[in-house]
């Protein structure tokens, strides 16, 4: 009878070792997470975990072979990976106060695409499994630019430490299943790769479970209501004597410099101004202030002077566009959506509202 050591020298019995630990590794990560409250992040983040589990059964023959009537809906789960890891991490990142139907597309349709692999034969099999990884790595590349892109603007210190660790892995990720996959469908089974693919697997399993022992509650925390600060004549949050200080600062700048309509205004410009450090002001704002991302904190404030400005029968003629862009927002697509979102009107019927209660008579420039 073959000793535990001899055992496990066979790369084989090792691989199905890692797999079943990484397995077990999503399934408690999903476990972890699938708490309230409820948030956009921490759905998408358990239906990736399950995902995650899902593709480590289904790249193992005898695995795949053992799941019996399990297998279609494991089968589907799988085939979702990319695009549930796209909505898990655009979630994450992205501080939307609500799951939008729109964030499953990309899963749908990496389903639609497997599963008519599995259905189809010879040619138009491997050029639907090819289909499927392209979709998926474009999916891969949007998330590292997403991650990448929005990392000056965090100010949540749990996630802006896992935005490297994150990138590292989503990368590993891609490349290690792509790289398996694509060499099964244009030349012959990756047996050499499969044992490496399931140590990836397994080591993302523990990492992500490392990363979520070491993230604060902030991590996974609901989009709170952005506010502005206060005027400085009204009440503030308790603070320290040094926070005190720096508050009073920003009040300043904000109430009575309005830095915020500076073009391309960034925190670290903002710190400078302040003559605090950077991570002081990121503190502050997101601890005092509930601001989870510093271009939602410059846009309300950007907002409220619009709504100001659109309020006031002395500007009734001034084109909406001039109103946006002197507020501070780049261009007129970026404000009308804030507008909208923040308001649930649209610039033009806002005004129209706020000077009809006025009684002033007005006609909105195209």
């Amino acid at each position: 009878m073959p000793s535990a050591l001899t055992l496990l020298r066979d790369p084989s019995i090792l691989e199905v070792l890692m797999r079943g630990g990484a397995i077990g590794a999503f399934v408690g990560l999903a476990i972890a997470i699938a708490r309230p409250p409820f948030t956009p992040a921490r759905v998408t983040g358990v239906l990736f975990c399950l995902a995650a589990a899902a593709h480590t059964l289904t790249q193992h023959p005898a695995i795949n072979e053992a799941l019996g009537l399990a297998r279609p809906l494991v089968w589907a789960f799988s085939f979702m990976g990319a695009g549930l890891f796209w909505a898990f991490a655009t979630e994450l990142f992205g501080d939307r106060p609500r799951l939008e139907p729109v964030r499953f597309a990309p899963a749908a349709l990496l389903l639609t695409i497997g599963t008519g692999a599995m259905l189809a034969n010879g040619a138009a099999a491997k050029g639907l499994f090819l289909a499927h990884n392209l979709v998926g790595a474009v999916l891969m590349v949007h998330v590292l630019i997403v991650i990448w892109s929005g990392r000056r603007n965090d100010l949540v210190e749990s996630r802006r430490r896992l935005r490297g660790p994150i990138l590292a892995a989503a990368a590993l990720y891609a490349v290690s299943v792509i790289a398996v996959q694509t060499s099964e469908i244009l030349w012959r089974p990756a047996d050499a790769l499969s044992p490496l693919a399931a140590a990836i697997l397994f080591i993302l399993g523990l990492a992500g479970i490392g990363a979520l022992l070491q993230a604060d509650l902030d991590l996974f925390a609901p989009a709170a209501e952005p506010r502005p600060m206060p005027p400085p004549q009204e009440a503030a949050p308790a603070r320290s004597g040094e926070d005190e200080k720096v508050a009073h600062q920003l009040e300043r700048l904000m109430h009575e410099e309005r830095v915020y309509r500076e073009e391309a205004l960034t925190i670290t410009a903002l710190a400078l101004k302040l003559s605090v450090p950077e991570y002081k002001l990121r503190r502050l704002i997101n601890q005092q202030l509930g601001h989870r991302n510093f271009s939602a904190f410059l846009n309300q404030w950007r907002l409220v002077d619009a709504k100001q400005s659109l309020s006031d029968p002395g500007q009734r003629d001034v084109p909406i566009s001039t109103i946006g862009l002197d507020a501070g927002f780049q261009s007129l697509g970026p404000f009308n959506r804030a507008f909208k979102a923040e308001t649930g009107l649209t610039p033009s019927e806002f005004r129209a509202n706020a000077l009809d209660q006025l009684a002033v008579p007005t006609e909105t420039p195209p």
